[in-house]
């Protein structure tokens, strides 16, 4: 079968945060009555060098992920840097069949994560500007009356931060935390680039069928997104289900007409289906002077296919 075109860092004492003196960019816990605590969060007391470890192991067992620290030393630690970069943080989840999404840099996020049974890993930096001391955490509750957070962090099975410390801390690290997701599950208040951009990236690893659940909840969410359409479509090509991947297809192209890619990719799936004279045609019609030059190497590695005789039986009745 012809393959699928891809579709597209340690804690310092609390009084030492304090005394750096770096203000919140933005405001801190909006007034609310609410109290969240996902008591049920695993909890892995951090050993050397498994700040990182821990705090991934913490979230994955939240997304009923049987693993240890231990076990993800070797993805994500990396000696050379005494720690773990955000990169592989994101990277390694997605061997374990989840995605990791980048929620937006506001504590409402956080809090609406939680509201809805997610807990939350976050990169902290409790150090000084020229001495930073990166800490990754899980956050798994907040007291909106007392305006605080409960944490899983370092050896705290319970640490309690004030909205303000926690602020603090998280914007010396750019605000940078996500969360997980199985396939086919949409974060709280999803932003479409944000999670087409984690899809993909899990796509590229993930099996067919995680890949298509992933998609078709994008699908279902924005039925009007073309490239949502292309990720379920190259989901089902991968799958060899050509006749939902030409569907899939259509529907990207009458949603966006610009999109060369899934003419490219339609022409493979009636290829597939026997319906050589329908596969010429789409490529054909493909206007690649425009394109750049990975995707004009791709229509034309489609038409060398189409014109090679090696799917000459006739089309299917009924087949697109």
């Amino acid at each position: 079968m012809t393959h699928a075109r891809q579709a597209a860092s340690f804690v310092l004492a609390a009084c030492v945060m304090i005394l750096c003196g770096c203000a919140a960019r933005g405001p801190v816990m909006e007034p609310s009555a609410a109290v969240v605590e996902l008591a049920d969060t695993p909890f892995f007391p951090q050993e050397a060098h498994q700040c990182g470890p821990a705090a991934l192991a913490t979230a994955l067992g939240a997304s009923h992920v049987d693993i240890t620290p231990e076990e993800l030393e070797q993805r994500v630690y990396l000696p050379g840097r005494q720690g773990s970069l955000q990169v592989e943080m994101q990277a390694a989840p997605r061997a374990y069949g989840r995605l990791a999404y980048r929620i937006e840099p506001e504590l409402a996020d956080i809090t609406a994560q939680l509201d809805a049974g997610r807990p939350v890993l976050v990169l902290h930096n409790y150090g000084l500007p020229l001495w930073p001391r990166w800490h990754y955490a899980v956050v798994v509750g907040y007291d909106g009356p007392r305006k605080q957070l409960v944490l899983r962090s370092g050896k705290v099975q319970r640490q309690i931060l004030s909205a303000a410390n926690f602020m603090r801390a998280w914007d010396n690290a750019d605000r940078w935390a996500l969360v997980l997701l199985e396939p086919g599950e949409l974060p709280a208040g999803a932003d479409k680039e944000r999670y087409l951009e984690a899809a993909a990236a899990f796509e590229a690893s993930a099996k067919p069928k995680e890949a298509w659940t992933a998609f078709d909840a994008a699908v279902r969410q924005w039925p009007d997104e073309a490239v949502a359409r292309v990720g379920r479509g190259t989901a089902s090509y991968r799958m060899q289900d050509f006749q939902a991947a030409a569907a899939d297809y259509r529907a990207a192209m009458q949603i966006d007409g610009t999109q060369a890619g899934a003419q490219n990719n339609l022409a493979m799936a009636q290829l597939e289906l026997g319906c050589v004279a329908e596969a010429r045609r789409q490529i054909e019609a493909i206007d690649a002077t425009t394109l750049d030059t990975r995707m004009r190497e791709e229509i034309t590695d489609t038409r060398r296919q189409i014109e090679s005789g090696a799917h000459a039986e006739a089309c299917t009745p009924g087949k697109p």
